[in-house]
């Protein structure tokens, strides 16, 4: 049977976005956590980088967490570091910031999931994230870095949308450079980020090597259309570098036991006053048997 995940945010509205993750029957073991790699990835400082697991065991399905900071919950309980518990149809898992419903179909029959990877659904959560925190932080952008539209921004804001950069009064992002063609260039959006084309042998390069066809954009690069220079913004990556770069969070401070260095000192006083309670002791005896 394969393993469907519907993952959500927590206290969203009921217009919330939803990412459906879809499992093969095939795979024993799926990782759920913030950083790269993992299968599921919750952006959310609170997870763990390796926060939990669901295991595959001789049909049926098991939730393991993996000594998270702070904890995951299936249906509401706290589950026991390294202790499998089992999944079953319409069971909540609950993981920092986020819900993952569960569901276990019988078949492939009639599913409608689109498959997609586990970054193109992580930005997708960190978009949804930086647009609760204002409006169009989450979108990615280049920005004009000299000549004479120096500052000038494009907000790249539709995905599966194609924009047009060059000299043409229709294009996207107009550039006015002699150097610079109609339609010198174009950027394709798409759930895992932003890919810029050449128009053919028009001078593209980023970060000074020429682009001969399609490159993928990250967060910093110099994209350079004849004269021009213009810097690439992805807030969503810079927001996942971030978490995986972090460390973990510390426990509660209330959920910690006293550290031992508090009791160290009333112990050494109490040694102390042994060692000279027996040494009057001693002396006592020495000095009778001297008498």
């Amino acid at each position: 049977m394969p393993l469907r995940l519907e993952v959500s945010a927590l206290g969203d509205s009921g217009s919330r976005r939803v990412f459906r993750y879809e499992f093969d029957a095939d795979r024993a073991q799926i990782l759920l956590g913030r950083r790269g790699g993992v299968d599921v990835l919750l952006p959310d400082a609170r997870v763990s980088l390796v926060h939990a697991r669901i295991e595959r065991r001789k049909g049926a399905y098991y939730l393991v967490d993996d000594g998270s900071t702070n904890g995951t919950r299936l249906n509401g309980t706290v589950v026991a570091t390294g202790l499998r518990q089992p999944l079953r149809e319409g069971d909540r898992i609950t993981i920092g910031d986020y819900a993952l419903q569960v569901s276990i179909p019988s078949s492939h029959a009639g599913t409608e999931a689109r498959p997609e990877s586990s970054l193109s659904m992580a930005r997708g959560m960190v978009r949804d994230l930086l647009e609760r925190l204002g409006p169009g932080e989450a979108q990615p952008s280049l920005r004009v870095l000299d000549g004479p539209q120096t500052g000038v921004m494009l907000t790249i804001g539709d995905v599966g949308r194609t924009y047009i950069l060059g000299r043409a009064a229709g294009n996207d992002l107009r550039l006015d450079d002699v150097d610079m063609w109609r339609e010198h260039a174009a950027l394709e959006r798409d759930e895992l980020g932003v890919t810029i084309r050449s128009g053919g042998t028009h001078a593209v390069a980023v970060n000074g090597e020429h682009v001969t066809n399609a490159r993928q954009l990250h967060d910093g690069d110099t994209v350079t259309l004849g004269a021009t220079s213009m810097r690439y913004h992805d807030p969503a990556e810079v927001y996942l570098r971030k978490l995986e770069e972090s460390e973990p969070n510390a426990p509660d401070p209330s959920s910690m036991s006293r550290p031992i260095a508090v009791s160290r000192p009333p112990e050494m006083a109490l040694i102390v006053l042994g060692v000279l309670v027996a040494l009057a002791a001693i002396g006592g005896i020495v000095y009778v048997l001297v008498w």
